[in-house]
């Protein structure tokens, strides 16, 4: 796990998945602790996993976490890999949906929807 004052990020162990929670504020100040795990992220679990991205717990998505998710949403492709952003609403999903990324990003509102998803 890592920690700053604003922002947790912990990897939860999944059998069908590689799971990032996150917790907290995703900014220019905080962007640099969410690339490290997103990074492991990449590389963790088996190849065919998807790398699901849970932003249920953040209030606020500078854009510098979008483009973190446009980043490695390339990188997980590039892999073979999908990545999910899970996102109930709220302001997250409104930063998602005003920069159009809704059009490029996999979101889903629960982890079982994103586990769902092709």
């Amino acid at each position: 796990m890592s920690t700053s004052d604003l922002l947790s990020v912990e990897f939860a162990d999944r059998p069908d998945a590689v799971l990032l929670r996150v917790r907290g504020e995703v900014d220019m100040g905080t962007a640099p602790i969410l690339r490290g795990h997103l990074a492991d992220a990449v590389t963790r679990g088996r190849a065919a996993d998807p790398v699901l991205v849970d932003l249920t717990e953040v209030g606020f998505l500078a854009s510098a976490g979008l483009a973190l998710l446009v980043e490695f949403h390339t990188r997980c492709r590039e892999a073979g890999r999908a990545l999910r952003v899970l996102t109930a609403g709220g302001a997250v999903l409104r930063a998602i949906q005003v920069s159009s990324l809704d059009n490029v990003l996999s979101v889903h509102p629960t982890l079982d929807d994103a586990l769902a998803a092709s």
